[in-house]
C-alpha cells in the first residue's frame, strides 16, 4: 500500500513539473523578446512592449505620440533596428528554418502604424 502512495505521488509530482514547465516554443519565443527587450530602453517612451504572434510576426507596441515627435531619421533606425536584432534572434532559434518575418509596429489600441518585412 505504501509502495502504491509512494507511485501515485511520483506520477503526480512527474505531471505537474511537465505541465509547469515551458514549451521549445515558450522558450524560442522568450529568447527572441529577450534579444528585442533593450529597445524599450533604447527608445525609451517610444516602444512600450513586443509580443509574438507566431509563426512569424513580431508586434512591437508603440506610444504613438512619442512616436510621432520623433524625427524621419530616427524612426527609420528604431525600426530597422528592430527588424535586425528580431531577425537574427528568429534565426538562432530556427536554425536551417526559413521565413518570410514581419514587425507590426502599432498603438494602444492596436492600430497598424507600420509593418516591416524580411525574409530569414
Amino acid at each position: 500500500m505504501t509502495g502504491l502512495r509512494f507511485l501515485a505521488h511520483a506520477v503526480v509530482a512527474t505531471l505537474a513539473v511537465a505541465c509547469s514547465s515551458p514549451s521549445a516554443r515558450e522558450r524560442t519565443d522568450d529568447v527572441e523578446l529577450a534579444a528585442v527587450a533593450p529597445l524599450k530602453a533604447q527608445y525609451s517612451g517610444v516602444v512600450m512592449g513586443f509580443d509574438i504572434r507566431p509563426p512569424d510576426t513580431l508586434i512591437v507596441s508603440l506610444d504613438l505620440q512619442s512616436y510621432l515627435d520623433m524625427d524621419d531619421d530616427a524612426i527609420t533606425a528604431m525600426q530597422r533596428t528592430t527588424l535586425l536584432r528580431w531577425r537574427s534572434a528568429w534565426k538562432s532559434g530556427h536554425p536551417h528554418a526559413h521565413a518570410l518575418l514581419h514587425v507590426r509596429f502599432i498603438d494602444f489600441i492596436g492600430r497598424k502604424v507600420a509593418t516591416l518585412t524580411t525574409g530569414a
